[in-house]
């Protein structure tokens, strides 16, 4: 076995920690615990919009849905932001009660959020279902608004 030098030992050290101190930064930077600020101010969108969804108010989810809407119910349907709202303000599709028993807010960048439910969603069509739902949620112009949601049925 050979001997390390200082100087290399040095060098070496120096080597390591720079390391650390980039993967810790790119851990950080790409992917986080939402603040608690932007997890109130999703939350706030959030329940804005299970109200809207809850009573067909089309203005309400209008605001708070992406033009660019991807949204998978479990079925494996997945809809655009026009189709969702046409289906649950003409009375197509009735949602009677969302619940959401855990949630996980973990943001990217400034202008993502991705939420993550284990949920109940009664609807008149389907009964009870126990789901897990995948959200994406961005800021745009200053307001949160859905762009992505994929549910899939817990067994």
């Amino acid at each position: 076995m050979q001997r390390v030098g200082v100087k290399e030992w040095q060098a070496m050290k120096s080597f390591i920690q720079l390391t650390v101190v980039v993967l810790v930064a790119a851990s950080v930077l790409y992917s986080a615990d939402a603040p608690v600020a932007v997890k109130d101010a999703v939350l706030k969108a959030e329940t804005e919009w299970k109200a809207a969804v809850l009573n067909a108010e089309r203005a309400a989810l209008e605001k708070l849905i992406g033009a660019d809407l991807s949204y998978t119910h479990s079925s494996g349907k997945t809809q655009t932001k026009e189709q969702f709202i046409q289906d649950v303000t003409s009375g197509t599709f009735h949602y009677k009660a969302i619940e959401f028993e855990t949630s996980q807010f973990r943001q990217y960048g400034n202008a993502a959020v991705v939420v993550t439910h284990a949920a109940t969603i009664t609807t008149v069509e389907t009964g009870t279902s126990h789901l897990y739902l995948t959200e994406v949620w961005a800021k745009e112009k200053g307001q949160w608004q859905m762009v992505s949601r994929q549910a899939t049925k817990i067994p």
